[in-house]
C-alpha cells in the first residue's frame, strides 16, 4: 500500500521492488492483469494516472496476453516498461534498479601501459618496458600481463577507489604499482638477467554517463537489458546476464563496438 500524494489516500500496487542502487533508494511499482486479450492503451493510460500521485520511480506493466501495438507505443512514449509474464519472471531487476537509479549509462574506459622494475643480478635495477601480450606461468596456466592488469582492475574495491576520484567527461591520469616480498617473476633475457621485483601500471580513464532509454527481455533463455541514449552522444548497448550471475554485452559508440562485463567496460 502506497500514500497518494494529492489525497492522502492508500492505494494498492500489485509488487512492489525496493532497492538500494547507485546509493539511491529506488522504487519500481508493477502492476499486472491477466486478461483473455492483450492489454489496451486506456489501461495503459489508467496506470500512468494512478502511478503519477504515487511514490514510485519506474512503472513495470506486466500483462500475461501480451499488449496491443498502439498500448505498447503509448508506454514507450511515456517511458513505462511493458512487459509478458514470461519476460517479467526473466527481468535483471537489479540491473533495472540501478538504471531507474541514476537515470544513465555510466561507461569507465580505462587503458593502460606497464612497466617492470628489474633487479638484475649484478644488483643493478632498471625500470624495463613489459608488452601486455607477455605471458608468465601460474597454477592454472599461462597468463598474460593483459590478463593480469585486467584481474585487477575489475575487483570491485579497485573500480569504487577510482569512482570517487574522477568526474564525468575528463580524462585522468592514475598509476598503481604491484609487488610481492618473494618477487616477481624471473627475467632471463639477454643483458637483462633478474628478479622482477614490482610492476607499475599507468592508467588512463575516461568515465562518461548517458542518459538512456532502455527495456528488458529474453532471448533464447537468456535475460538481457538493451537501451541507447537520449540525448548528447549516441550509444547503444545490450547487456545479458551470465549463468554465474555477472552480465556481460556489447556497447556502441563514437569509439566501434567494446565489450561490457558487469560494471566494467574493455576497449
Amino acid at each position: 500500500m502506497l500514500t497518494d500524494r494529492v489525497n492522502g489516500e492508500q492505494r494498492e500496487v500489485d509488487i512492489l521492488v525496493t532497492a538500494l542502487a547507485g546509493g539511491y533508494t529506488v522504487q519500481l511499482g508493477i502492476e499486472v492483469i491477466s486478461w483473455t486479450r492483450p492489454a489496451d492503451t486506456p489501461w495503459i493510460e489508467k496506470m500512468r494516472a494512478k502511478h503519477d500521485n504515487l511514490p514510485t520511480d519506474k512503472l513495470v506493466l506486466v500483462s500475461e496476453s501480451g499488449f496491443y501495438e498502439p498500448a505498447r507505443r503509448k508506454a514507450e512514449f511515456y517511458g513505462i516498461e511493458v512487459l509478458t509474464l514470461e519476460e517479467a519472471n526473466a527481468a535483471d531487476w537489479p540491473l533495472i534498479a540501478t538504471l531507474t537509479a541514476t537515470g544513465a549509462f555510466e561507461v569507465m574506459t580505462i587503458s593502460f601501459e606497464v612497466a617492470g622494475i628489474l633487479q638484475k643480478d649484478d644488483d643493478s635495477r632498471e625500470q624495463i618496458s613489459i608488452p601486455l601480450e607477455a605471458s608468465f606461468s601460474t597454477p592454472e596456466g599461462p597468463v598474460t600481463i593483459d590478463q593480469f592488469v585486467r584481474s585487477i582492475l575489475d575487483r570491485q574495491d579497485v573500480r569504487n577507489v577510482l569512482r570517487q576520484n574522477i568526474s564525468s567527461d575528463q580524462p585522468h591520469d592514475f598509476w598503481f604499482s604491484y609487488s610481492h616480498p618473494n618477487g616477481l617473476w624471473r627475467c632471463e633475457e639477454v643483458e637483462r638477467v633478474g628478479q622482477l621485483t614490482e610492476l607499475r601500471v599507468g592508467l588512463k580513464i575516461l568515465n562518461s554517463a548517458s542518459p538512456v532509454r532502455f527495456a528488458s527481455g529474453k532471448f533464447r533463455s537468456v535475460p538481457f537489458v538493451s537501451g541507447n541514449s537520449t540525448s548528447g552522444k549516441p550509444i547503444q548497448f545490450v547487456l545479458a546476464r551470465n549463468p554465474d550471475g555477472s552480465s556481460s554485452g556489447y556497447l556502441i559508440d563514437d569509439s566501434g563496438v567494446r565489450t561490457l562485463s558487469a560494471k566494467t567496460v574493455t576497449k
